[in-house]
């Protein structure tokens, strides 16, 4: 790279919030891809990056490897699942995420599809739309009484509990082997009783070689006959055709969704069809505040790493090693 350009930083969404790319184009270019860019334009877009801002699609092996300067890949959220992290690592790049601060936002969201689902709102708002004044249909459940189960406590489930202590709920969660801090009024118990015992379940888990799957077919067969299931997590925790079998038999009363194994959603998939779930196209983060958060995070992450600083909620410390031992990115390229 010329030593008079700025270094290159690649944002692979347009929707990236307008305060971060300010923020990144005070010291560096910047290109933007449009959203869920196929892998080869991806990959050619950032031969000359020295960072990446990834919000939505994948960074694959191959687009990590096409950037020989690739120093950082920033996500804008907290998972990590959208990023071949042992590639990263392997060339030397440190991947990092916001952390938790859009988790208000997600908390929030999950209550909202939640209630959707009990209340029946979207049937009542289409069908006052469509002329009609039908409430015999509308009749919906009440939270209060019944049971939630939480699986994933972190900054997101812990808001959510709170929530759901609000509407007079009993509150579950499935113990961990990472340590867990004790909250007021939730129940820590092993997952398959929360599964057993809840008229509820709502995910808030990262999505790990650990996680993918846990909701599967035996899993949701262990479900309360009835229950409901609410993700805003990741689509993938779900095995989603046992999922769609259970919700068309009954087995599950409902489900509200808003993150699916593949996204963008099929218009051919069968949740479209289903009456007992509520749809949403994965936007439980994306409120105005969160979405400047998130922004003015990853872009930070990008300009403290550039300018040689080391940036918050690094996930691949081992990348530092490999940049020592094959002399990589030592020159910042950023001044202080």
């Amino acid at each position: 790279m010329h030593a008079s350009r700025p270094p290159l930083v690649v944002l692979s969404d347009p929707s990236i919030h307008h305060a971060a790319i300010a923020r990144l184009e005070r010291h560096c270019r910047i290109r933007i891809l449009d959203a869920y860019s196929p892998e080869e334009a991806f990959a050619a877009a950032c031969a000359e990056s020295s960072a990446i801002l990834a919000r939505l699609g994948t960074v694959t092996r191959r687009v990590i490897e096409s950037a020989p300067g690739l120093r950082i890949i920033a996500r804008h959220g907290v998972g990590l699942d959208a990023v071949d992290l042992d590639a990263a690592t392997e060339h030397g790049a440190v991947v990092t995420s916001t952390g938790s601060v859009n988790a208000a936002a997600v908390a929030e969201y999950s209550f909202a599809l939640l209630l959707s689902l009990v209340r029946r709102t979207a049937l009542a708002d289409s069908s006052m739309r469509a002329g009609q004044w039908a409430r015999d249909p509308l009749v919906g459940m009440e939270l209060d009484g019944r049971t939630m189960g939480i699986i994933g406590l972190g900054a997101i489930g812990t808001r959510v509990a709170r929530q759901a202590l609000g509407f007079g709920m009993k509150v579950l969660a499935a113990r961990s082997q990472r340590p867990q801090r004790p909250m007021d009024g939730v129940v820590l118990v092993p997952l398959d009783e929360l599964l057993s015992r809840s008229d509820i379940v709502s995910l808030h888990l990262r999505l790990s070689a650990e996680t993918a799957g846990m909701l599967d077919a035996g899993r949701i067969a262990a479900m309360r006959p009835g229950a409901l299931l609410v993700n805003t997590a990741r689509g993938e925790l779900i095995d989603e055709p046992a999922m769609i079998r259970a919700l068309q038999s009954g087995q599950l009363g409902g489900a509200a969704l808003d993150s699916y194994a593949e996204e963008p959603l099929s218009p051919a998939s069968a949740l479209r069809a289903l009456p007992n779930v509520v749809l949403s196209p994965h936007v439980a983060g994306q409120t105005a505040q969160a979405l400047e958060r998130v922004g003015l995070a990853a872009a930070q992450a990008v300009l403290d790493e550039l300018a040689g600083r080391r940036p918050a909620n690094v996930h691949n410390e081992a990348a530092y090693e490999v940049r020592r031992r094959r002399g990589l990115f030592s020159t910042p390229l950023l001044a202080e």
